[in-house]
């Protein structure tokens, strides 16, 4: 399985030095940690981490306006707040802007694991990724480096769905009018299909890591080996 990946920002070193020796060598996980908020757009672009430790206090920032800014971007990856302020209206607002918990201080490692299963073990399978690609199976919302591209209509998601799962392999049009029809192939319904190819395939032409290539007389093929 693939490593899970955290972005742990907190201003306090010893706690950051602590908490990442805990989870990677007790739990697995791979843990990038951040004492400011300099350069965190391009880090959890870069990253694209699984899930999000923020502090709500970051030196003299505010960490919530920031959390905010980023779950705005990234809806798809949940945000944990982690902070010594207990009071009512902090714990409401956090939640408010869209965080997914929010834990106290001191923190409880195994309270704080817990969270983060929680909120990861669901996401690892309502999302399929291929090269820097991500759709979201729930949502039908597609991703690319953590930037939504588009809300995907039905034909679109299951079309895609199948190519994704089958990458550099191909998906014969009898699969795909039974994943989009649950049917085996029916003429008539041969230009609905070359739609919502064509509209998959302008999703990926200005990135060129990812193309939809036409098998004749056989079927397609979401190729990765583009270039």
């Amino acid at each position: 399985m693939e490593q899970l990946k955290v972005l742990f920002v907190d201003d306090d070193l010893n706690l950051g030095s602590f908490v990442t020796t805990i989870l990677e060598t007790d739990y697995n996980y791979k843990v990038h940690f951040q004492n400011t908020l300099l350069g965190i757009d391009s880090i959890v672009q870069t990253l694209a981490p699984n899930i999000i430790i923020f502090d709500v206090e970051i030196g003299k920032e505010n960490g919530m306006d920031k959390a905010q800014d980023i779950i705005a971007k990234h809806p798809h990856i949940p945000l944990l707040f982690v902070s010594s302020h207990t009071e009512d209206d902090f714990i409401i607002r956090g939640i408010n802007i869209g965080g997914n918990a929010y834990i106290p201080k001191p923190l409880s490692i195994p309270v704080l694991v817990s969270y983060i299963q929680r909120f990861t073990t669901n996401k690892q399978g309502q999302f399929l990724s291929v090269s820097g690609y991500q759709l979201d199976l729930q949502t039908n919302d597609l991703f690319h480096e953590n930037n939504l591209l588009k809300k995907l209509s039905p034909f679109e998601k299951n079309a895609l769905e199948l190519l994704m799962e089958n990458p550099n392999k191909i998906v014969s049009k009898d699969q795909l009018f039974e994943k989009l029809w649950e049917h085996s192939l029916v003429p008539e319904n041969n230009a609905s299909l070359h739609n919502t190819l064509s509209k998959l395939r302008d999703l990926f032409k200005d990135q060129k890591v990812l193309q939809i290539d036409t098998v004749r007389g056989v079927g397609y093929v979401l190729n990765t080996h583009v270039g």
